[in-house]
Parts: structure tokens; sequence; C-alpha cells
């Protein structure tokens, strides 16, 4: 059941009953499939078409129909009416979320056409309606991270000779260098890693569950962090700068729906400091 339709800076109540000025009338497309992409090619001389390996989805289209309640017809005009109107006016696409009992689920929109309000004779409410798309068509639960240094062996064995009243000690736990992305979704979702050094020779990232690799063959200094997004390919140094020069193995990997994956970091040559990997992941439904 939706609670809540969050649209940019929005938020519109699907209970009419609940005393919010913005109030949700319909939402169509947001819990069906995205469209899938088929293109139908005649078999000439044969009953049939030819088949495909594999089909892929379209954008989401989404169609929002609402109300705007206000206090009175200034207020309403001002506040309200206004608001809705502008949806967009930077012509950035921004976060379009639902809320239900089973948490958040957010996609990034545009509008499609215009934002249209129509008032009511008695110039207060307002109805509103409004077309979206979705170019990536998967909706995403909030953003995880998980976070690990480069893998340490950690303390030994420790005990003193001659004193059985001693206890053993194991020394300090070691750290394999590893993080686990978990997917809880019914789609593939692509994570975000980000290293910072220092790291003389570059790093890599190995998904140890299908052996693909992300190598960095570039300096990561002090100060300095590598963003790679696996879904774009984009890799940038301090988000300005394309560094993708630098990555020699560019096998991108997701997280299966349901599913999660183990990436191992390490890095190429000699390090200093503490060198960290943040993988930032998300959950992603049809």
């Amino acid at each position: 059941m939706t609670n809540l339709v969050h649209i940019g800076p929005l938020t519109f109540n699907a209970d009419p009953l609940a005393g919010d000025s913005l109030i949700v009338e319909n939402l169509q497309g947001w819990y069906s499939s995205p469209a899938m992409r088929v293109d139908v090619e005649d078999r000439p001389n044969a009953d049939g078409a030819f088949g495909s390996v594999r089909n892929y989805r379209a954008a989401r289209a989404l169609r929002f129909s609402g109300h705007l309640l206000g206090e009175s017809v200034v207020a309403a005009q001002e506040e309200l009416y206004d608001a809705f109107a502008a949806i967009q006016a930077d012509g950035v696409p921004f976060q379009f979320s639902v809320e239900t009992d089973a948490g958040t689920r957010t996609t990034t929109a545009t509008l499609q056409g215009e934002a249209e309000v129509t008032p009511h004779p008695d110039f207060i409410g307002a109805s509103v309606v409004a077309r979206f798309v979705c170019y990536d068509p998967i909706k995403y639960g909030p953003a995880q991270t998980a976070q690990t240094g480069l893998p340490d062996v950690g303390g030994g064995l420790e005990y003193e000779l001659g004193e059985p009243s001693e206890a053993l000690y194991y020394g300090a736990l070691g750290d394999l260098g590893r993080v686990t992305l978990t997917n809880s979704g019914t789609a593939e979702t692509w994570p975000v890693f980000e290293v910072s050094g220092v790291l003389d020779g570059g790093f890599y990232l190995q998904n140890l569950d299908t052996g693909d690799v992300l190598r960095y063959d570039g300096v990561v200094p002090a100060g300095s962090t590598v963003s790679i997004d696996t879904r774009t390919g984009e890799v940038l140094v301090d988000d300005t700068s394309d560094a993708s020069t630098y990555l020699t193995r560019d096998e991108f990997f997701s997280v299966p729906p349901g599913g999660t994956r183990t990436v191992q970091f390490n890095a190429i040559s000699t390090s200093s400091g503490t060198p960290t990997m943040t993988a930032t992941y998300r959950s992603g439904w049809w």
C-alpha cells in the first residue's frame, strides 16, 4: 500500500483523511514492470519470427495524479500551485520516491510534457497531473556502505613458557580486506567503489564469486579518492578528473537479485598510512 509519494521536494500523502495539503489520487507505472523491448522480425519463408537470446527493459513511464488543497486562495496559489508547476525547473532529473509499509524505493525521474494544474471552482483546491520518465527503470532501496582496509595478517600466538597460570593470547585479529554486498531485491544492481590512499602503484578489486577484476594502475596519493562506478564505467579522482585510462582491467560486475558478492581489496605494490575501500550498494526492484 502506498503511503507517501515524494516528487522532488514535494510530498504527497495517499491518505486523504491525513489532513495534508498534497494528496495522492493515482500513480500508474510504479508497481507494474517496465515494458520489455521486443523487435519482431518475421521469417520471410517460414512461419513465426526470428528469436532473440535476450531482451531488455524500456524506461519506466509514470503517470501521477493528485490534489492540492490550500488554506486560502492566496496560500493555494503561492505555496502549492506554483510549487507543483515549477517541478524540475532547473531541467535536472530528480529523485522520485514511494514509501510503503515495506520501505522506501527511489528512482531518478524527468518530467515529460507539462506539470498540469487545474484549479477547482473555489480556487482553494486544484487537481494535478504529470507524466514522468525514469531512464533507469529499477527502483532502488536505501544506499548501504561497507568498508575495509588492506589485508592484515594480525598477531600470532603468544604465551609465557614456565607460567602455566598465564592465559594464552592469540594477538590482534587479522583483516581479510573483504566486503560482502547484498541485494535483497528482484533486479541486479551495480555498486560504486571509492578507494583512498596512500597506494604507490594502485590497487585492484576482485569479485571472489566470479573472478572479475577491476585493476587501477595509478598512484593514489594522500588526501585523494578514486571512485569506480560499475554501472556507468566512470572512473574519477576526487569526483572531478577522469582517470579511466588507469583502469587496465575493467571487468565490471553487478550484485545479482537475491544474492551477494564478496569483493577483495588489494594493493598492487607498496602502501602507507591506512588505505581504505568503501563500497556503496543498494537493493533493486523491477
